[in-house]
């Protein structure tokens, strides 16, 4: 049963290079609609957690510049509830400074810690799952990770390998993880029955992570540890600005999955796919008698196409002919067309194109 010291972090600070150029650094990936719900991939996140936790008790950790956006887009969210990254790194600096943050204010909070881009088919299972993770975390000092099953030997994806099994339903201790294998591997890994799809969510009671920190970051712990809960917002943040330069630029999943040894995953099976690349995107999204998937209801003309993912602005028409296999995206002032079948092939070109072209394509 959740109680009161449940609390989520809704990480949503990304730029999404792997879902350019409809996702660019004005507006990310997590504030837009990809699934034509009517809410965008932050909303749906938040949504699916305000159902069994008090809004007061949701974080969203985003960059200083989508400050405006966060609140736009989550009116009911209290202002104090968005924690405000001066740069932007990866995912752990981000994490350690919401758990501190937290744990300032309840010492005994359990905590989750999501990403904003994913598509999670059974809502209730997935409520269900998440609370019976965080149970197990307030009872033991461990961190925990959702895992699922693999479908396709999927090389976005991180896997990760279950031990022994810690005798409670569907809980198993990590004994390795593989991010993002070559294609031989992660079909080795499937096919073995041994390990899981990272889901990139994880559990943890806060004196685990905190203890966890203390190694981490000893500096910022100390500090910490003597002003404890009377550390002002304006000390706070002076301390985060100090902290984050010099920080590695870490994952969150990296730091537990490879640096700590008191991690169990939990199988889980509320259907779930990350939102992060094209192929991800075709793959969760309607598809067309040839596999096509269309994005924002817009008129395209197709002949001898298959298997593509298309998203071009609300308005526009296309003609497309003889085309399997590719994205076909635009916003704004920039177009691409690519194959659809490398997860990290957009991210590339977006680093090329910011060169080659200049930042106002980005």
């Amino acid at each position: 049963m959740t109680t009161h010291n449940d609390y989520c972090i809704i990480l949503a600070g990304g730029v999404g290079k792997r879902l350019w150029p409809c996702s660019r650094r004005q507006m990310p990936k997590q504030f837009l609609d990809f699934m034509g719900t009517g809410r965008t991939l932050l909303q749906q996140t938040y949504d699916r957690y305000v159902h069994f936790l008090p809004k007061e008790n949701i974080y969203i950790s985003t960059f200083k510049d989508y400050v405006g956006l966060v609140r736009e887009q989550l009116p009911d969210l209290p202002e104090e509830n968005i924690l405000a990254e001066p740069v932007q790194l990866s995912t752990a600096p981000a994490v350690t400074w919401a758990s501190y943050h937290i744990s300032m204010k309840n010492p005994e909070a359990n905590i989750v810690v999501t990403p904003a881009d994913q598509h999670i088919v059974n809502e209730a299972k997935f409520a269900e799952q998440i609370r019976s993770g965080l149970d197990f975390v307030k009872k033991h000092q461990v961190f925990l990770a959702m895992g699922v099953k693999p479908t396709v030997p999927n090389t976005a994806y991180g896997y990760i390998q279950m031990g022994p099994d810690s005798k409670e339903h569907h809980l198993f201790r990590v004994k390795s993880f593989s991010e993002k294998p070559a294609p031989e591997y992660a079909r080795m890994f499937m096919e073995s029955g041994e390990f899981l799809w990272n889901t990139g969510i994880f559990l943890w009671h806060a004196p685990t992570m905190l203890e966890m920190l203390e190694k981490l970051t000893p500096i910022v712990s100390e500090h910490i540890s003597k002003t404890g809960s009377n550390l002002s917002p304006d000390e706070e943040l002076e301390l985060v600005k100090r902290f984050y330069p010099s920080n590695m630029h870490i994952s969150i999943d990296l730091v537990i999955l490879e640096k700590c040894s008191n991690v169990y995953i939990q199988q889980c099976d509320f259907g779930w796919a990350d939102i992060g690349c094209w192929p991800e995107l075709h793959e969760v999204m309607p598809k067309d008698a040839d596999g096509n998937t269309i994005l924002n209801n817009t008129k395209i003309m197709l002949s001898d196409c298959r298997d593509n993912v298309i998203c071009l602005p609300k308005g526009m028409g296309a003609v497309l002919r003889g085309l399997e296999g590719y994205v076909i995206a635009q916003e704004g002032n920039m177009l691409v067309v690519c194959p659809n079948n490398d997860p990290a092939l957009v991210r590339r070109l977006g680093n090329e194109a910011q060169m080659k072209l200049g930042d106002e394509f980005i």
